[in-house]
């Protein structure tokens, strides 16, 4: 056998093994994110928001977007700097402030345009269309096993982001346990989930947020879902299945 034919094919093996490093990390990185959001837009009395306001917990998100970024050199993104702007207004000594502006903005007079709830932004307000849809959100938790908590409905942006993490954590698992069907299985209901349900009136609510409303804290959230939106866009528009829908 001739040695030199090692080079190339242990060059292409280390090459398949730092894609599938990378690849492992940007799911890793991605899921943070969706947790991030679902965080930021929770009640701010409840315990998911207040572990959010540890510096441990933002470092871990910031590092998170660090990584988005680096993946595509090639493209400005302001992620990173969209969630340091909203870091400097994440501290306990503020969360009384931001107590009152959640009251402010999702208060009992809610607009449509910044209604953090899926059926708020549809055109048909068919009850029994409404329905359907809350129907088809619970079956997807059912099916994966996520429990909805009983303060949010299953169309709030808070939980919608907390099954989308926990998507890419169960298909992060499949991927090291070498379950192939089981990454397929999320991979496909993280995409049917994210077009049919999510994408769409997520980027219309956040930027309504950041550029409709008054405020110190839900505007500059706002303007992070956004950029994290771009991001989650330009990873889908990179994917062999969606490229045909980016053109």
């Amino acid at each position: 056998m001739n040695p030199c034919m090692n080079v190339p094919i242990n060059t292409s093996i280390q090459s398949e093994m730092k894609i599938s490093y990378r690849s492992n990390h940007l799911l890793e990185a991605r899921s943070v994110l969706y947790g991030a959001v679902s965080a930021l837009f929770s009640d701010p009395d409840c315990e998911k928001f207040s572990m959010f306001m540890t510096s441990k917990i933002q470092g871990c998100v910031l590092d998170a977007c660090f990584q988005l970024e680096e993946q595509d050199n090639k493209k400005k993104s302001d992620l990173s700097s969209s969630f340091q702007k909203l870091m400097a207004k994440l501290d306990k000594s503020k969360i009384e402030n931001i107590m009152n502006e959640f009251v402010d903005v999702f208060g009992h007079t809610l607009s449509k345009q910044i209604a953090p709830y899926a059926l708020e932004h549809l055109k048909n307000s068919d009850i029994f269309f409404r329905t359907q849809k809350l129907a088809d959100l619970n079956g997807f938790y059912k099916a994966f096993g996520m429990e909805v908590e009983s303060i949010e409905r299953a169309d709030h942006i808070a939980t919608q982001t907390e099954f989308l993490s926990f998507l890419l954590l169960k298909e992060l698992l499949a991927i090291r346990k070498c379950m192939e069907k089981e990454k397929e299985i999320c991979q496909e209901a993280f995409m049917a989930f994210h077009q049919d349900h999510f994408f769409d009136w997520a980027k219309m609510f956040s930027e309504n947020l950041a550029e409709k409303i008054e405020g110190v804290y839900y505007p500059a959230a706002g303007s992070f879902l956004r950029e994290f939106l771009k991001e989650e866009k330009s990873q889908f528009c990179n994917s062999k299945e969606l490229q045909k829908s980016c053109i």
